[in-house]
């Protein structure tokens, strides 16, 4: 189902043996099934990493949080020194707050 939607995500990347660095900023689905989202990334990602986004739900309630695993992951030149990541995700879990239907979102 196509939607745009711009989503704020949180990722890490390990830099080290004991030291990961913690990435924030803000993507845009795509679009979105019940498995999945297609993301467009300001970072690049890879195979298997585990992202941290924030969506909206159909009822406009508070965003809810949600796992997704990258699944495949390609680059976008946009400009000569700027490139985007659109990466094919599904949904590992919804953290959503106790009480909201997960359904929703």
């Amino acid at each position: 189902m196509p939607c745009k939607l711009v989503c704020p995500f949180e990722l890490t990347k390990p830099v080290g043996p004991s030291t990961v660095n913690l990435t924030q900023g803000f993507g845009h689905a795509i679009n979105r099934s019940v498995m999945g989202m297609l993301l467009l990334l300001p970072e690049p990602v890879r195979k298997q990493q585990v992202v941290e986004i924030q969506v909206s739900s159909k009822a406009e309630q508070p965003q809810s949080m949600k796992l997704v695993e990258v699944c495949w992951t390609r680059p976008i030149p946009v400009r000569a020194r700027a490139t985007l990541y659109l990466a094919g995700t599904r949904f590992l879990f919804d953290l959503s707050a106790p009480g909201q239907s997960s359904q929703d979102h």
